[in-house]
């Protein structure tokens, strides 16, 4: 049976009383590390984890949420409120559908690879999405050991430093640039996200070679791995910080708030936008859109330009 949509009075009811029960003594706080299924377990500040059932209505819960927990008279815990998040991190499914992926994180890894061949475009909406949340994002290039030589052939240096994100080049094989992936991690609750085979999985391993993680053989005649992670989790990482990894997505389609236009989440036409003619400008075919122009001068890449485009076409179409 499909789940009853709930009405925007009855979310900020629900809401409400959420916050009334966040603030009560009587409850204890801690944080979800996994979530498989109906399976919540929830950590403590003390360190201790417990699993817990949860509360109906209270919506999707992910890893990272805080929330609040109360025990039962036969000893069981159970979550009762989901405490107010900082950010949430969210997609859009094949079926069109809003999905939760994980909540409070302060970095985002977009995990490419060189094989297989990184997807621009969906870059970029990882890239939508992590500017909409407030989240800081790094562009993660790994498997660079089956490169032929030390060039970019991606182009995503002179794309994307001049944007100001952060890029980073790694091999677990070889372990080139890991330390530099590692030095980002200490007081940071991080998320790795990307398609299948791009080794989230061996980048887990190796910050944290403790963890019980199954990393799938690779096919010969593609270098792709299947994807192995079943459930989401955070990991308390050796060196400090936290790192939440989540199921492989193919398609990430990004929750799109409409009081937030997509030009926003684009750093470089947010920037350019205030020049154009027209304030509602969408930089699509109106005139003195300076935007367009910097796009026809070489100021903004032709690349990013086009999936912006494409975005904003998916978008409309609804």
């Amino acid at each position: 049976m499909a789940k009853r949509r709930l009405s925007e009075q009855q979310k900020n009811r629900i809401q409400a009383a959420q916050l009334e029960v966040s603030a009560s003594a009587e409850h204890r706080h801690g944080t979800v590390v996994s979530h498989q299924g109906g399976r919540i377990l929830v950590e403590f500040e003390s360190g201790v984890s417990v699993d817990c059932k949860i509360k109906s209505n209270l919506g999707a819960i992910v890893c990272g949420d805080r929330v609040a927990i109360e025990t039962t008279a036969n000893r069981e815990h159970r979550v009762i409120a989901i405490l107010p998040r900082d950010n949430l991190l969210q997609r859009i499914d094949g079926f069109g559908q809003v999905r939760a992926v994980a909540a409070n994180i302060n970095r985002l890894f977009v995990c490419l690879a060189v094989s297989p061949e990184p997807n621009l475009f969906l870059l970029d909406q990882y890239l939508l999405s992590a500017e909409q949340q407030h989240i800081e994002a790094c562009i993660l290039l790994n498997k660079i050991d089956l490169l032929s030589s030390a060039d970019d052939p991606f182009k995503l240096q002179s794309i994307y430093q001049p944007l100001d994100y952060k890029l980073l080049f790694t091999s677990v094989k070889t372990g080139r640039g890991m330390e530099d992936f590692t030095a980002l991690l200490p007081g940071q609750i991080s998320v790795l996200s990307g398609v299948s085979g791009v080794g989230k999985s061996s980048l887990t391993k190796w910050l944290s070679p403790d963890v019980e993680i199954k990393i799938a053989s690779i096919s010969e005649t593609n270098d792709e791995g299947r994807h192995t992670t079943r459930a989401s989790r955070l990991y308390h990482l050796p060196r400090g910080g936290d790192l939440i990894d989540t199921p492989g997505i193919r398609g990430f389609n990004p929750f799109v708030d409409q009081d937030r236009p997509l030009a926003n989440g684009f750093r470089e036409i947010s920037r350019t936008a205030v020049n154009c003619r027209f304030h509602n400008c969408l930089h699509l075919n109106e005139p003195k859109c300076a935007v367009t122009e910097a796009v026809e001068s070489g100021q903004i890449a032709k690349s990013r330009y086009l999936n912006y485009v494409k975005m904003q076409s998916q978008s409309r179409a609804g």
